[in-house]
């Protein structure tokens, strides 16, 4: 298992990734920190983990930064470990996925999309928890009231991920 710092602007995004055959496979992305917090942490949650920064193959790493600065790029999911989610969890994430870039989705909403109308509670828990922000956009759900709800970033990121890719909000 390795880990790499992605420089994005003034920011640092924390990526731990593996390999899946001969391919790399994603495991968890960490919101923006100084360097140091994000390597303490990635070290903490993941002690089996090469010490030692290693790049992500298949240019990754290039696509998380545009698409943290709210460009139009795209991760295959099969880059990602799904496998430790829940079978509702996956289905949300990946429902999340179909958001388009400059647009935003209820929680209430993408509950009924998956066939569980009355789990936006659920599904905002499944947003807290996603292991890939930016690459799963949960930035994109927001309260059915229009307000932004919660994200693990801060409100302040949600709102300026949000702006970088030109979505509108009535709030």
């Amino acid at each position: 298992m390795f880990y790499q710092i992605i420089k994005v602007g003034k920011e640092e995004v924390g990526l731990v990734w593996d390999c899946a055959g001969k391919k790399p496979c994603v495991e968890y992305i960490y919101l923006p920190n100084p360097k140091r917090k994000l390597k303490e942490r990635i070290i903490k949650d993941y002690p089996e983990i090469n010490k030692i920064p290693r790049r992500i193959t298949g240019g990754i790493d290039d696509r998380i930064a545009k698409l943290y600065f709210g460009k139009k790029a795209q991760v295959d999911l099969s880059y990602l470990n799904l496998s430790r989610l829940t079978g509702f969890s996956a289905k949300v994430l990946k429902q999340a996925c179909k958001i388009p870039r400059g647009k935003v989705a209820t929680y209430s909403g993408l509950a009924a999309k998956i066939g569980k109308p009355g789990a936006a509670r659920a599904v905002g828990t499944v947003m807290a928890n996603n292991p890939f922000p930016i690459i799963i956009p949960c930035h994109r759900v927001i309260r059915a009231d229009g307000t932004l709800g919660g994200f693990g970033g801060g409100l302040k990121m949600k709102r300026e991920l949000l702006d970088k890719e030109g979505a509108v909000l009535n709030i």
